[in-house]
């Protein structure tokens, strides 16, 4: 598993953005060019499973450090390698790379489909916790709306007055 903080080939970036396409759905995600240029940012981090050099699982973060918050945009694992453990290894990478920080990441609803519910089960098993704070992720694309979805926290749940800190400058920093 490899940390990129710096960009990527696009050629490589290109197959980790057709794993994001298949498992996001539009509204959840940018165009491939906008998420190509978070790599510019300094606070931006990529964990990637890389075998023979091709991504094959890879979890997006922003580490706002002032701030003591980690922020999982994006995290999915290939279709052909899903449910061998990758997800799990690539969270417990970030919990360690990321340790006494407060790491936030945005879950579908579990009463939306079976598989929202599997995957705040799986959140859970590695020590989330699910805010009962209403939350909307804001559109990515100009004209769609806003999409909600739950925050999940470890390594404790937020209080009300810190989730909504926390979810200002996530908006403020990632959204905007």
């Amino acid at each position: 598993i490899y940390s990129h903080n710096a960009p990527m080939p696009r050629e490589k970036f290109s197959r980790l953005y057709r794993i994001m396409e298949y498992s996001f759905p539009v509204t959840e995600r940018g165009s491939e060019a906008m998420h190509y240029s978070e790599f510019d940012r300094h606070e931006f981090r990529c964990l990637c499973y890389e075998p023979d050099g091709i991504p094959a699982a890879f979890l997006n973060y922003f580490d706002f450090a002032e701030d003591n918050i980690i922020f999982v945009e994006h995290f999915a694992v290939a279709k052909e390698l899903r449910g061998k453990g990758l997800g799990s290894e690539l969270i417990r990478q970030l919990c360690a790379i990321c340790t006494g920080k407060t790491i936030v990441l945005e879950a579908e609803p579990p009463a939306l489909n079976e598989f929202s519910a599997r995957r705040i089960e799986f959140y859970r098993r590695l020590g989330f916790h699910t805010n009962p704070f209403p939350y909307k992720q804001p559109p990515y694309r100009k004209g769609d709306e806003p999409v909600e979805l739950v925050i999940m926290s470890r390594p404790q749940p937020l209080s009300e007055s810190d989730f909504n800190e926390k979810i200002s400058e996530i908006y403020r920093r990632v959204y905007d």
